[in-house]
């Protein structure tokens, strides 16, 4: 599969979200309050992620490629 975030879709990522492996440094408990305090579903607050990595990719790809 592409390591693009323009190529995964929600299902793929809630199914990773649940696996213990992914993201394995980022805390779900401080994820899910995010989602609460801005009073957004889980479900949102992961689109809405996923939409902005997509939106921004080329962007950082090419500045990560300019320091290289």
């Amino acid at each position: 599969p592409s390591k693009s975030t323009k190529d995964m879709e929600l299902k793929s990522l809630k199914k990773k979200y649940k696996s213990k492996g992914f993201a394995a440094g980022c805390s779900r408990e401080v994820i899910e309050r995010g989602a609460e305090q801005l009073g957004w579903e889980l479900q949102k607050l992961l689109t809405m992620t996923l939409q902005a990595m997509a939106d921004c990719e080329d962007e950082i790809e090419a500045e990560l490629d300019a320091e290289a």
